[in-house]
């Protein structure tokens, strides 16, 4: 085998792209693959059967398949959940929907800039709490309602739906 002793495996790239070996850790089961016949058994580790699947529909364009496959995700991922920041020494960082600046740069982005949309800003806005409302005309009839002191606190109620109301 040609080349330096101990690098056959990884040659140099030269499209001028610098990459990290990862592992990817694939779960593996221990098989008896010995002839049914023979006296002894001989066991060897095999990947579980969706890896093999996966290599056997792309063949050798596995690897690619599977780069193209994370990459994918994590666009998805950062659109949905995160939003865009242009830092002060041009890198992109993206930061989760619930901080509502950058740390780095302190950059404060409105609401129409972390969402994809005016219907998606509306979605994740909090909504006040049913009795936060305060309700100033009659649901039924339109008119002004009356508001009244009890030893409750403040009361309204309309004069036209309920002329002969309980003071209870």
């Amino acid at each position: 085998m040609a080349g330096k002793k101990g690098r056959s495996g990884r040659k140099a790239r030269i499209d001028g792209k610098k990459m990290k070996a990862v592992s990817l850790y694939i779960e593996h089961e221990e098989i008896d693959v010995s002839h049914f016949n023979s006296g002894s058994a001989k066991y060897e580790w095999v990947p579980e059967a969706y890896f093999r699947k996966f290599k056997r529909y792309f063949g050798v364009r596995w690897q690619d398949k599977l780069r193209w496959a994370m990459q994918q995700m994590n666009k998805e991922y950062q659109q949905l959940y995160l939003w865009k920041c242009k830092c002060t020494n041009e890198v992109v960082a993206w930061h989760k929907k619930n901080v509502d600046h950058c740390p780095e740069c302190n950059y404060r982005p409105m609401k129409f800039e972390r969402y994809n949309s005016y219907a998606e800003r509306i979605q994740n806005e909090p909504q006040p709490k049913v009795s936060e409302v305060s309700i100033e005309v009659c649901p039924v009839c339109k008119d002004p309602l009356e508001v009244e002191l009890t030893k409750w606190g403040k009361s309204k109620f309309c004069k036209t739906c309920n002329p002969n109301r309980s003071k209870l």
